[in-house]
Formats: C-alpha cells, structure tokens, sequence
C-alpha cells in the first residue's frame, strides 16, 4: 500500500486544488477555502487510523485531541459563559489530551483491525455526514452559505478519504510485473461485512446523520452557479 508521505501529499495536492477552485468560484472564503484544504488533507489520513502504532495514527490522534481541548474550552467560555483561570487554562487541555490519548485511543487500537472497517467507503460517508452535522451546528444554521459550507467540510472529508483508498489499490498492482498483489481489494470496499456488528452500527448511525443533515436543495443550487470563476484575473 502507499506510505504515509504518498497519502498525505496526494490528498493535500488535490484537495488543494479543489480548495481554489471553490475560492476562485466564490463558493467560500479564504478562510473557508484554507479549512477545507485542511480537512481533505486530513481525510487522505483517516483510514489508516485503524494502524496501530502507525504514523497517521498518531498524527490523526494528535489532530483528535487538538480539536477536542479547542472544542471543550469554546463551550466552557461562549455557552457556558465561563472565566477560566490561568491554572484552569493549563489543566483543562491537559486532562482533555489524557483522555483522548490514554482511554479513547488505547480502546480504538482494541476494536479495530487494520483494513477493516475504517478502509470502507461506509466509514468515509460516517465520517463526512458526522463532519457535515458538527460544522452546520457550531454555525448559524438558518442561512444558506451555513448549510453550504457545512456540506463542502464533508465533502472534503469524504474526498481526502477516498484518495487514500484509491492509492492503496494502486499500489496493490504490480505495474512492473503485471500482477495483483494479495492486499488487492482490502482498501477500497463498501463495507467490512465480516464485522456485521460495527457494519449495521454505521448503517444506522448514518440513516440518523442523513435525517438531521442540513438542506441539500439550496446547496446544490449555490455550488451549481460557477458565473463567478475566473480561470485568470
């Protein structure tokens, strides 16, 4: 399969390209652009999160906790309107990366195998819609460029994804010799169906994400206009 360095540079290319167009269409904004350049570059890690001692594991988890702290202190301070103190400030994030590093890793690393679930399309499409549902909750849900952006940030997840699975099948045919290698068709499959418990979960986790998803209608319409794109100034 591809190393680390081929997944992440592939994913950060191409959805870096994606990013610009969207910027150049004025579909989002510099910064929207940036964050979503961010997310597909992460997205093209994501399902090598099932290799235990791996590098993106690491890197994804590292990314986890990141966002974790950054989350837990914007809800302490803007919904529950609450002054940290400085000592509060430093153990807060601290206990927030112990947990994400010492309990939640260590039982992912137990429930998953490498090229199981998390090499699926179903996973990616769990991943985007979860994406998709925390963006249109932390923004204001009421306008359409709300709805939009959410969509493109699971886009973006969906698409880094399948990069990486895509490189994986590959790099599973021997060009050289003309032969199928044996991981031929561990990557990119719909779903670990060996794993019915955790395959069915999925189902109906993203049945529920589906039926609480942003509207479709006014996003297709906004990203079908591209009267604004400019090729060159």
């Amino acid at each position: 399969m591809a190393n680390f360095n081929t997944h992440l540079n592939t994913a950060v290319i191409i959805t870096g390209l994606g990013s610009a167009t969207l910027l150049s269409a004025g579909h989002t904004d510099l910064n929207g652009a940036l964050w979503l350049w961010f997310l597909g570059s992460i997205g093209g890690l994501l399902p090598d999160i099932d290799s235990d001692n791996s590098t993106s594991l690491d890197t994804i988890f590292n990314l986890f906790a990141l966002s974790a702290v950054l989350l837990v202190l914007h809800y302490i301070t803007t919904e529950l309107i609450i002054t940290i103190s400085f000592i509060e400030l430093i153990v807060v994030p601290l206990l927030v990366y112990g947990f994400m590093k010492y309990i939640v890793r260590p039982i992912f690393e137990w429930i998953t195998v490498h090229r199981g679930s998390c090499h699926s399309l179903l996973f990616l499409l769990l991943l985007a819609l979860l994406t998709t549902q925390v963006t249109w909750q932390l923004n204001e849900q009421t306008t359409t460029q709300a709805a939009t952006f959410a969509w493109l940030t699971g886009g973006f997840i969906l698409l880094g994804g399948l990069i990486h699975l895509l490189l994986d099948e590959l790099y599973s045919v021997d060009l050289n010799n003309v032969t199928i290698k044996r991981s031929f068709g561990t990557a990119l499959k719909i779903a670990d169906f060996d794993n019915k418990l955790i395959t069915l979960a999925s189902v109906i986790a993203i049945t529920g994400l589906i039926y609480v998803a942003p509207p479709t209608e006014q996003t297709l319409t906004a990203l079908s206009d591209w009267s604004h794109f400019k090729l060159l100034s």
